[in-house]
C-alpha cells in the first residue's frame, strides 16, 4: 500500500467536501480520504482471509494511484509557480511516512525478538534491513510470493508497496522538474509513453511465469503512480464537461471497478497486469468525477469514511504484524473472531500513532527541518543495525533454553540454489552436484526430496562420490501426462532423459509428496473421500473421474520408475514422509522466550496409525512394486515412527522445518541406514 497522503493537513474538521488547506496547498478534497477508506478497509479484509474479499489486495493499486495524483498535482502547482524545493519534497514525505513507520519497526521488532523461533526472527531480520535501505519490494520479490501461505506470517510483508512509493519519490519529482524546464518537451505525452511501457512490462512478465517480478517491482507497477500523475496534470476539477449526470455516471462506474476487482478478482488472477487496470482506471474516475452532492460523494465524504481514510496509513501499518503474529502463534488457522479482535487493535493502534505520531510530526513548529531528518535517520540507523545484527546472529538462538532445538528447524542450505520451479526452471544438465568428484546418485522429484538430497551427500562424501540433485517445486511424476505447475511436465521429461544418458549414475533415489498432490494438504485430510486432484492435471482432463486422475498419476510414476530401471539404474523408492498437523516452528516454539514447551508435545504430533489411514492409497500402490536386486523401498515412516506416534523431535533437533518437509537432522535419520556402498 502506499501512503497516498499528500498536504491535506489544515482543516480537517470542516463539514465540506472540499475546503482550502493552506496558502500553496491542494484544496482539500473529503472523498479522497473516503477513497482511502476503502482501499484499505479491502487490503485489510483481504489479509485477514475474510470470504467475500479475495481481490481486497487491489486497494494498494487504488492507493498508487491516489499517491501518483496528490504529489504530481502539488509538484505542478510548484513547478507554476516557481516554488519547487526537491529539498522541501523530501521534508514532507520524511514528516508524512517516516515517524509512523519507525514506530511501527520499533513495536514489529521487540515482538519478532520476544515471540519469533531463530530461522523465522533471521528472515525477519533481512527484511527489516530491507525497508530500512528501502528496497524490501525487492527482498520479497527475491524471497517469497505474495499470495503464498508463508508470507502470509511475515510481519513486514506489507512494506514491499511503501518501498516501490519511495522508489517513485526518488526519481519522479526530478523527472517531472526536469522535464518542466525543457518546454519543448509534451511532459504528459512522455509521462503516457513510460506509463504505457511500464503497464506493458508488466503484462510481459505475468505472460513468462515472472509474476512475483511483475507484482513487486517498480518498473512494473510505476504505471499505476504515472496514472495518478498523468490525472493530475489534466486538472480534472478545472473541467467544464461532461454534464452532471454523465459525471455522476463516470463516478459510479469507477467505484463499480473498484469494487468489483475487490469481489471478483482473487488470488489466481495474473495480477498486476492488465486486471491492474480496473482498480486503477475506478481510482481515476473517482478522482476526476466525484462530485459531493452525488450519493457517492456524500458515502465517501462521511464521518466515518473520511474518519477511517485519515488513519488508514497507519491503519495499513499496523495490521499485517498483528495478523502474523496472531498466525505465527495460533495452533491452528485462527477464526473470524479473532481477526476482528486483530482489526479492531489495529484501529486502536492506528488512531494513537495518528494523533500522537503522524500529526506532531507534521507540525513544522515542534519539528523543525533538521530534527525530522535526524530522527529519521537515526530511527533507521538503528533499525539497519538491529537488522544486521539478527542476521549475523542468526536470529539470536540463545534466547530460548533449547537454542539446537530452534537452530535445527531448517532446510538444506542448498535449497534456494538448487531447486527450481517455473518455465525458466534449472535444466538438469546444468542442476547442482554435491559432494564428492565421482557423481554415483541422483535425486529426482519435488521439494520433498531436497533435504534428503543433501544429507544423502553428506553420506556419499565420505567415499569421494557424489551426487545429482533434480528437484523442481511442486512437481508430480507426470512423464505420461501434462502436470498443470508450469514446466513441471517439460523438466520431468529432460531430467528422466539426462538420467538416462548419464551411465555413471548407478542409482536414483524418486520421491514425492505423492498424497499432498492426489488427496490435497494435511489441513484437507476429514474431506479426504472427496478431495479431487484435478489442480495437478491441465484442463484436457477434467472429464476424468477422481479416481481416473489418481490412477492416471500412479501409472506415470510406475513408467518413471521403470523407464530408469530400463536404463540400468538401481531405483530407491522413498515412500511419503509422515506430516505434522501443524508447522513445526509453531511446536518448537513456546509462546515467548519466557515460557518453555512440553517434551510430551513433540512426542506425539501424530500417529502411526493415522499416516497408514492418510496415505492409504499410495502405500498400496507402492508395496505392489517388485522390490528386488535394483528395486528398493526405503520407509521413512519405520524410521521416524518405531513406536506408534511420530516425534516432530528426536535427540534435541527437529525433524521438520515446516508441516512436511524433513529438515537436515530429518532426513539423515530416515537414510541413516541406507546402504550407499552397494555396487
Amino acid at each position: 500500500m502506499a501512503s497516498g497522503h499528500a498536504e491535506f493537513q489544515a482543516t480537517r474538521s470542516v463539514t465540506p467536501c472540499t475546503s482550502a488547506s493552506g496558502k500553496g496547498l491542494l484544496k482539500y478534497r473529503r472523498e479522497i480520504d473516503g477513497l482511502r477508506a476503502v482501499a484499505v478497509l479491502a487490503v485489510v479484509f483481504f489479509h485477514a482471509g475474510f470470504s467475500g474479499f479475495s481481490g481486497g489486495y487491489v486497494g494498494v493499486d487504488v492507493f498508487f494511484v491516489i499517491s501518483g495524483y496528490l504529489i504530481t498535482s502539488i509538484l505542478r502547482d510548484e513547478l507554476a509557480q516557481q516554488r519547487f524545493s526537491i529539498l522541501n519534497f523530501y521534508e514532507r514525505r520524511a514528516r508524512r511516512i517516516l515517524p509512523a513507520l519507525s514506530v511501527v519497526l520499533l513495536a514489529t521488532s521487540i515482538a519478532a525478538f520476544l515471540l519469533m523461533p531463530p530461522s523465522l526472527m533471521q528472515d525477519y531480520a533481512r527484511s527489516l534491513v530491507s525497508v530500512a535501505a528501502f528496497g524490501s519490494n525487492v527482498f520479497f520479490y527475491l524471497s517469497s510470493g505474495y499470495f503464498s501461505t508463508a508470507s502470509e506470517e511475515k510481519p513486514l510483508l506489507h512494506t514491499w508497496s511503501l518501498a516501490v512509493e519511495e522508489q517513485y519519490y526518488l526519481l519522479f519529482p526530478l523527472l517531472l522538474a526536469g522535464l518542466w524546464f525543457m518546454r519543448r518537451i509534451n511532459i504528459a505525452w512522455l509521462l503516457l509513453i513510460l506509463a504505457l511501457a511500464s503497464l506493458a512490462v508488466s503484462e510481459y512478465l505475468l505472460r513468462q511465469d515472472a509474476v512475483d517480478a511483475s507484482f513487486y517491482l517498480i518498473f512494473s507497477r510505476a504505471w499505476e503512480l504515472l496514472a495518478g500523475s498523468l490525472l493530475a496534470l489534466a486538472r480534472p476539477e478545472q473541467w467544464r464537461g461532461p454534464g452532471r449526470i454523465i459525471r455522476h455516471g463516470l463516478a459510479w462506474s469507477g467505484y463499480a471497478l473498484i469494487i468489483g476487482a475487490v469481489f471478483l478478482l482473487d488470488q489466481k488472477t495474473p495480477f498486476p497486469g492488465f486486471f491492474a487496470l480496473l482498480p486503477v482506471l475506478g481510482a481515476c474516475l473517482v478522482i476526476a468525477f466525484c462530485d459531493p452532492s452525488d450519493t457517492l460523494g456524500k458515502l465517501l465524504c462521511s464521518r466515518a469514511m473520511v474518519g477511517i481514510g485519515l488513519i488508514s496509513y497507519s491503519l495499513y501499518l499496523w495490521h499485517q504484524p498483528l495478523f502474523a503474529f496472531l498466525r505465527m502463534k495460533s495452533a491452528s488457522h485462527p477464526g473470524a473472531m479473532m481477526f476482528f479482535v486483530a482489526i479492531a487493535l489495529a484501529f486502536l493502534l492506528a488512531i494513537l500513532s495518528y494523533y500522537y505520531v503522524e500529526q506532531p510530526f507534521r507540525d513544522k513548529k515542534r519539528y523543525s527541518r533538521n530534527r525530522v531528518f535526524q530522527l529519521s535517520g537515526v530511527a533507521f540507523a538503528v533499525m539497519l543495525a538491529a537488522g544486521l545484527a539478527g542476521m549475523l546472529g542468526q536470529g539470536f538462538p540463545g534466547r530460548f533454553q533449547q537454542p539446537e532445538l530452534m537452530t535445527s528447524a531448517v532446510g538444506s542450505p542448498l535449497r534456494e540454489k538448487c531447486h527450481t520451479s517455473g518455465t525458466d526452471y534449472l535444466k538438469p544438465a546444468q542442476s547442482c552436484t554435491y559432494f564428492g568428484q565421482r557423481i554415483t546418485w541422483a535425486t529426482l522429484g519435488d521439494s520433498h526430496t531436497v533435504e534428503l538430497a543433501y544429507a544423502l551427500g553428506e553420506k556419499l562424501k565420505q567415499r569421494d562420490e557424489g551426487l545429482l540433485h533434480l528437484s523442481f517445486s511442486a512437481c508430480s511424476p507426470s512423464l505420461l501426462f501434462e502436470a498443470r505447475e508450469p514446466g513441471c511436465s517439460a523438466w520431468m521429461r529432460e531430467a528422466v532423459a539426462h538420467l538416462e544418458q548419464r551411465q555413471e549414475i548407478r542409482h536414483v533415489l524418486i520421491g514425492f509428496s505423492y498424497t499432498r498432490a492426489l488427496f490435497g494438504n494435511l489441513e484437507h485430510y476429514p474431506s479426504l473421500p472427496d478431495k479431487s486432484p484435478v489442480n495437478k492435471f491441465t484442463a484436457e482432463y477434467a472429464g476424468l473421474s477422481r479416481e481416473e486422475l489418481r490412477e492416471e498419476y500412479w501409472q506415470s510414476l510406475a513408467a518413471t520408475i521403470n523407464r530408469l530401471l530400463a536404463a540400468g539404474k538401481e531405483v530407491h523408492v522413498m515412500y511419503p514422509i509422515p506430516e505434522l498437523p501443524k508447522d513445526i516452528t509453531k511446536a518448537i516454539m513456546p509462546m515467548s522466550i519466557l515460557h518453555t514447551i512440553s517434551p510430551h508435545d513433540l512426542d506425539h504430533m501424530t500417529s502411526r496409525e493415522f499416516y497408514l489411514a492418510r496415505h492409504a492409497f499410495i502405500l498400496g500402490k507402492l508395496d505392489s512394486l517388485p522390490y528386488g536386486e535394483r528395486l528398493h523401498a526405503i520407509k521413512p515412516v519405520e524410521r521416524l515412527c518405531p513406536h506408534g506416534h511420530c516425534p516432530a523431535a528426536a535427540d534435541g533437533q527437529a525433524l521438520y522445518y515446516d508441516d512436511n518437509h524433513l529438515s537436515i537432522a530429518g532426513a539423515r535419520k530416515v537414510l541413516h541406514e541406507l546402504n550407499t556402498t552397494a555396487k
